[in-house]
């Protein structure tokens, strides 16, 4: 009798706890106004930017929006959340020498570093992973230099297809990246 009654009241309790998980209603966050999430992104950038010298010449940032989806995607029963992440990646146009490459993530760790930031530094570039943005940098072996900003918990205003929302600049953002020759940069 034991046996029996471990045999379907084990799986049952996974099933029910399974299913509790799945229809828990997700914690009503506030969601970070488009605004405030665009100047948060814009001053990341600029503050990049500003930390060279001698500067670097930087493409136009492209600029997305993703909405949160719950759900089982893919099926009738995936739909958003209100939320969204916006995210921004620059490029530079000015060519990193190989024998240059660590001395932009040096610098871009330094200007992390001392904003506080818990900064992750692997290979040829670096991430800054918070609760409410995402930051992320990269020095590649072409010569070229990108930067990511990411917040999340946005509000979501893309349409009901998803499309929409916070989309502007070139699509390819990179593809000036690495193109102009520097005298301090490039040699």
């Amino acid at each position: 009798m034991r046996a029996a009654v471990w045999r379907t009241a084990v799986p049952g309790a996974l099933l029910a706890l399974l299913v509790g998980w799945y229809a828990w209603p997700e914690p009503a966050e506030p969601a970070v106004p488009v605004g405030q999430a665009q100047h948060r992104i814009e001053a990341e950038l600029a503050d990049v930017a500003g930390a060279f010298h001698p500067g670097l010449q930087w493409g136009e940032a492209r600029y997305d929006s993703d909405p949160d989806l719950k759900g089982l995607c893919g099926t009738s029963g995936c739909e958003k959340t209100g939320r969204s992440e916006m995210q921004a990646r620059q490029a530079a146009r000015v060519r990193i020498a190989s024998g240059r490459e660590a001395e932009p993530l040096d610098t871009v760790q330094a200007l992390w570093a001392a904003k506080g930031y818990p900064v992750r530094r692997e290979g040829r570039s670096l991430e800054v992973k918070d609760s409410g943005f995402g930051l992320w940098f990269v020095s590649d072996a072409n010569g070229c230099a990108e930067v990511q900003v990411s917040v999340f918990n946005v509000t979501d205003i893309s349409g009901e297809n998803g499309k929409g929302g916070f989309g502007q600049g070139p699509l390819d953002y990179a593809a000036q990246c690495a193109t102009v020759d520097d005298p301090y940069w490039s040699h």
